[in-house]
């Protein structure tokens, strides 16, 4: 029996000024995460032109990004067009497309008892500990969100794709 061919995932969580990823072969074999800045008007275009650069570097089989439309999600206009943007794009080349909202990535981290996005971030830095260096401190509510929670949404994203694959193949 031959293993399973390795899907390479890639996961964009768009923030006003910019997004998150995150690029795996497997769920504990991340490859490559950042946050990507865009500056310069129009945002959305080049926020677009830098995930055509990720898309064409790693050539992933799944793109992974929000169901803007879920329950508890607040996602002004810009940031649901630009998710549009980039689901035509990886459908225009061809590559699966999951949208998850914030109710299924919390289903997904309830095994953890994880409900904050703080809480969310700590257990994918415990999970993956190549994430730890890169934890925000936990926010207090008069803070604004850390750029670097952007990674830690994509890769909520990654382990939601990864948990419903599971219960697929196991049900």
């Amino acid at each position: 029996m031959s293993a399973a061919p390795r899907v390479t995932v890639l996961a964009i969580a768009p923030v006003s000024n910019g997004f998150g990823y995150a690029v795996f072969e497997d769920i504990l074999i991340p490859v490559d995460w950042a946050v990507k800045n865009v500056r310069e008007k129009p945002l959305n275009r080049n926020a677009l032109k830098q995930a055509r650069a990720l898309i064409n570097t790693f050539h992933p089989d799944v793109i992974l990004l929000e169901d803007y439309s879920g329950e508890d999600s607040y996602r002004c206009e810009r940031i649901q067009n630009l998710i549009d943007s980039i689901t035509k794009l990886a459908l225009k080349q061809e590559i699966v497309v999951h949208h998850y909202s914030r109710g299924d990535i919390r289903k997904c981290f309830s095994a953890y008892d994880a409900k904050t996005k703080d809480d969310i971030a700590r257990v994918i830095a415990r999970e993956l500990p190549e994430f730890a260096p890169r934890l925000p401190p936990e926010r207090k509510i008069w803070k604004s969100i850390d750029y670097r929670m952007a990674i830690f949404d994509a890769v909520a994203l990654v382990f939601t794709y990864y948990s419903n694959q599971n219960s697929m193949t196991t049900s």
